[in-house]
């Protein structure tokens, strides 16, 4: 009995929390965007298009160089999607909002092309110009972090810090996904 209850404090309770919180969740499609040239482009400087978020589920996250360290709790679970999701039905795609720190861009990329060695599942983007907060109304000097589905539709919108029991429910969301298909 005390299982069951803590179970629905930690998992429905928040759910019910973040539906409120998002009343728009899975109605908005994303508009397609190009990266490239002075807008951005992957790190290897190939352009980004955004198509390539049909047909897969993607976990997206757009975050300002300054806001990193609110995406720290999250990487354990980055770790496991790539121990163990299908990447033929899941991507994670980390896009780095260049406008919204003083930063050097070129010292931002220098370390993000490092990482794009170390973890090569991860598709690591530059958007030098803020294009996809202007697009896709992204909050703009935040960590982002979407679920998109495989018609681009966002089925998940989280900006800001964690709470507890957010992460939970992201993880069971993107697994469930990845297992319907």
């Amino acid at each position: 009995m005390k299982y069951s209850a803590v179970v629905i404090f930690l998992v429905f309770i928040p759910l019910i929390f973040l539906m409120a919180e998002s009343p728009d969740q899975g109605t908005q499609i994303l508009q397609h965007i190009i990266l490239e040239r002075d807008n951005g482009s992957y790190a290897n400087g190939k352009r980004w298009d955004s198509s390539i978020l049909q047909g897969k589920i993607t976990l997206l996250v757009y975050f300002d160089p300054d806001e990193r360290d609110k995406g720290k709790i999250f990487m354990p679970t980055l770790e496991a999607f790539e121990e163990d999701l299908d990447f033929s039905q899941f991507q994670t795609i980390l896009i780095v909002n260049l406008k919204a720190t003083l930063i050097p861009g070129f010292l931002i990329k220098t370390v993000i092309k490092g990482q794009a060695k170390d973890h090569t599942k991860r598709n690591y983007v530059f958007d030098n110009n803020s294009v996809l907060v202007k697009s896709w109304k992204l909050t703009d000097n935040e960590y982002n972090t979407l679920v998109i589905d495989e018609v681009s539709r966002v089925i998940y919108s989280h900006s800001g810090e964690w709470e507890d029991g957010e992460i939970l429910i992201l993880n069971s969301l993107i697994r469930s996904h990845v297992r319907r298909n």
